[in-house]
């Protein structure tokens, strides 16, 4: 419950007389305010009478008199804070070098290093994040400032490319052009800017009130919400502590670093798990972005310790789904590779169900890398029909799995699934009845299937050739380079662009500009005319025997000639024109087919 609502200046909180410290404790987040931010912060205080409003603050009170001493536990104001006290300290930087400095700047100053300390004891009056080094750069700029009083650091690489460090240098660079008599006028600015101070008793008060009180701030996403209530209810267990419980989820966050996937895992997760009745939420038969805060709301309330539990436990199968190769003790080889497959055709929505998979497999007591690695097989078949096609369209996907795993599960109840092939092949018939007619793939196929979807032409190429490899001539086509660019990429044949040279308009069509080019047209997006190249850059435009017999300086061959079975054909080939790029199309249709069809297993 809110203690107290006070308004105060800047200087009451950075009172040089005053012994209170405050703190950012360590399970919040990292100092994420930039450079519109910084600017509109110092506009606002340059521009605007004494007096203007900065916004508010949220801090846990354990104290009758919070302004006593002690340390005040700062659980909304971060950002503000650490701008503010960056401000002090460049304003101090700046004012240090007065060249004729009388006995009431003096005493200025003095006060003003003991807004930045306190007083009787050289304690940092305000501490940082220790997230993303916050803690460690301050000090860095404490110690540049106050060598007397604080340590440098060691071990601060790129300290100058992080946020505390460009804050700071914003501000010398804003009170550089400045005179000492306008840099004391913007101090005393600062001084009087007020802050609303807002006091609780408890974690839990603070974290109902983080996400509404914010002005000025970086708005909260779901996980950041979700985050603040879990940790404030764990807070009220004996069982735990707010440091635990941090340590612990910043554990699961490592797992998965990524903020949209962090997202779509909570939701998979309870759309996964809602068949249990202790853990659907009324209302919400499926997770969406809009219900997501509400559910988990709603889960924390019931069963905190289980459901972070679960987050963990299940965070950790999750974070190996998404990343095969670097769960190698998790996963049998043939299971790894075929997720690795699945996860390079951005199958994002049938996580879900893997995640089921992996759960069942365990309670039915089969072999789990067996059937995660046959249902990423069937997935990366459907997949690759599915992206080519775009049916069912994206907006269907997510529901349409958490209805697969429904069906599977009233089978399983129904004793009509026992074992895993059972599993799958239902899985097998049930996808197969929402995929694309046979046609419509076709159609895709035989057309201009580059244009259609560049990612899942390349995927197509990259297993057909990878399916013809052997040990003695096996590439990475996988392989990235230092910009984290595909290394092999699509290549075109027959140019792409117009204005084709006149040894291709021969060979396309005698003499005929105009046909040559409706030729192009016709032909240069399509499945016959594609191929793989690690140097696409390097055969451009060319001559098709030009680009047949390329090598580098090495005298490698790095055109058609270069061991890859796409391009055995054009390897003895002299003439590139539509009969042959026609011909190329339909045996490559029939090989696709073969190895990515997903009715043959029906």
């Amino acid at each position: 419950m809110i203690q107290d609502v006070k308004a105060f200046p800047v200087s009451f909180y950075f009172n040089p007389d005053g012994a209170t410290s405050f703190f950012i404790p360590k399970y919040q987040r990292e100092y994420v305010w930039g450079w519109s931010n910084w600017d509109a912060l110092f506009n606002d205080l340059d521009e605007s009478p004494s007096g203007h409003f900065l916004g508010s603050i949220i801090c846990v009170n354990g104290q009758k008199d919070s302004m006593a001493g002690g340390k005040l536990e700062l659980i909304d104001g971060q950002q503000r804070f650490t701008t503010i006290s960056l401000l002090f300290c460049a304003l101090y930087d700046k004012l240090k070098t007065n060249p004729d400095p009388d006995d009431d700047f003096n005493v200025e100053m003095v006060n003003l290093k003991n807004r930045i300390f306190i007083k009787a004891n050289n304690q940092w009056r305000f501490e940082p994040s220790e997230q993303m080094q916050n803690k460690a750069d301050f000090q860095r700029i404490l110690s540049e400032l106050f060598p007397k009083l604080v340590t440098a650091p060691k071990g601060l690489a790129n300290f100058g490319n992080r946020r505390i460090a460009k804050a700071y240098k914003y501000f010398r660079e804003r009170l550089a052009p400045l005179t000492i008599s306008q840099a004391m006028a913007l101090l005393e600015k600062l001084k009087s800017a007020i802050l609303v101070k807002i006091e609780v008793q408890s974690h839990s008060d603070a974290f109902m009130l983080f996400e509404s009180i914010n002005n000025r701030g970086i708005p909260l996403s779901a996980i950041d919400i979700i985050k603040n209530n879990l940790l404030a209810e764990l807070d009220k267990r004996p069982d735990y502590g707010i440091d635990r419980a941090f340590d612990e989820w910043k554990d699961l966050i490592d797992l998965l670093p990524d903020p949209a996937v962090q997202e779509r895992f909570l939701r998979q997760l309870y759309n996964v798990f809602k068949y249990l009745k202790r853990v659907e939420v009324k209302g919400c038969s499926r997770a969406t972005r809009s219900n997501l805060i509400t559910i988990y709301d709603t889960l924390l309330r019931k069963r905190p310790v289980w459901l972070f539990h679960a987050l963990q436990s299940q965070g950790k199968i999750y974070s190996a789904l998404l990343n095969p190769a670097a769960a190698k003790d998790q996963w049998s080889e043939g299971a790894a590779a075929n997720l690795q497959d699945l996860q390079r055709l951005g199958a994002a929505p049938a996580y879900a169900f893997l995640l089921w998979v992996s759960q069942v497999a365990r309670s039915q007591a089969w072999d789990e890398s067996e059937a995660l690695s046959q249902m990423a097989a069937l997935l990366t078949k459907w997949f690759f029909w599915r992206n080519l096609t775009d049916m069912p369209p994206t907006r269907e996907l997510d529901p349409m799995f958490v209805e697969l795993i429904g069906e599977l599960l009233q089978e399983m109840r129904a004793s009509s699934i026992t074992k895993l092939d059972e599993f799958v092949k239902h899985a097998s018939d049930w996808l197969l009845a929402r995929a694309a007619p046979e046609d419509v793939c076709d159609a895709r196929l035989k057309g201009d299937v580059y244009l259609d979807n560049y990612e899942v032409t390349r995927f197509m190429l990259c297993k057909l050739e990878e399916v013809h490899q052997t040990r003695e001539n096996k590439r990475d086509l996988w392989a990235h380079d230092a910009n984290d660019r595909p290394v092999f990429t699509v290549e075109h044949i027959l140019p792409k662009t117009e204005n084709l040279g006149p040894g291709w308009v021969v060979m396309l069509e005698l003499n005929s500009k105009d046909t040559a080019d409706a030729i192009r047209q016709r032909c240069a997006h399509q499945l016959g005319n594609l191929t793989l190249s690690g140097y696409n850059s390097k055969l451009g435009t060319m001559e098709f025997i030009k680009k047949r017999d390329r090598q580098n300086d090495k005298g490698d061959f790095i055109g058609y000639r270069n061991g890859l079975y796409l391009n055995a054909d054009l390897a003895t080939r002299t003439e590139w024109n539509e009969a042959a790029m026609t011909a190329r199309t339909e045996k490559l249709l029939k090989e696709v087919k073969s190895i990515l069809s997903l009715r043959s297993s029906s």
